[in-house]
C-alpha cells in the first residue's frame, strides 16, 4: 500500500478475533498493525509475531474492504487504550467480529464512519 493513500495508522496496537473460544484467548499486545485507507482496513501482526499467530489460527490477519464494515463502536478503555469492535463480513460472505485496541482510537472511529 502506498503510504500516501493511507487515512490511519497505527504501528503498535493489539487485536483479539472473536471468532471462537479458542481466538478470544489470544494476548496481542503491541504486536499488530492497522492501516486505514480509502478501500480497505488492514489488520495484521508484525513479522516477528506472524508466524505464531498464523500457526496458532488466531483469525489476526485481515484486509477488509471497506464497503464490508457493518459497524464500528466505542467499547471503553484498557490498559491507556481504546478498545474499538469493527464488524464486518469477510470476502467470503461470514459474519465477524473483531476487537483492536489502539491509542488513536478516536481517530481511527472518526475516520472509519467518515469513510464508510
Amino acid at each position: 500500500m502506498d503510504r500516501t493513500e493511507e487515512m490511519f495508522f497505527e504501528h503498535y496496537a493489539a487485536a483479539q478475533s472473536m471468532k471462537s473460544v479458542w481466538t478470544r484467548l489470544a494476548s496481542t499486545y503491541g504486536c499488530i498493525m492497522i492501516v486505514l485507507s480509502r478501500e480497505s482496513l488492514t489488520i495484521k501482526p508484525h513479522w516477528f509475531a506472524k508466524w505464531l499467530i498464523s500457526l496458532l489460527g488466531l483469525d489476526l490477519c485481515h484486509e477488509i474492504p471497506i464497503t464490508n464494515i457493518i459497524d464500528v463502536k466505542e467499547m471503553g478503555t484498557w490498559f491507556r487504550y481504546g478498545k474499538v469492535e469493527v464488524h464486518f463480513k469477510t470476502v467470503d460472505g461470514e459474519d465477524r467480529r473483531i476487537l483492536l485496541f489502539m491509542k488513536k482510537y478516536r481517530e481511527f472511529i472518526d475516520k472509519v464512519t467518515n469513510a464508510t
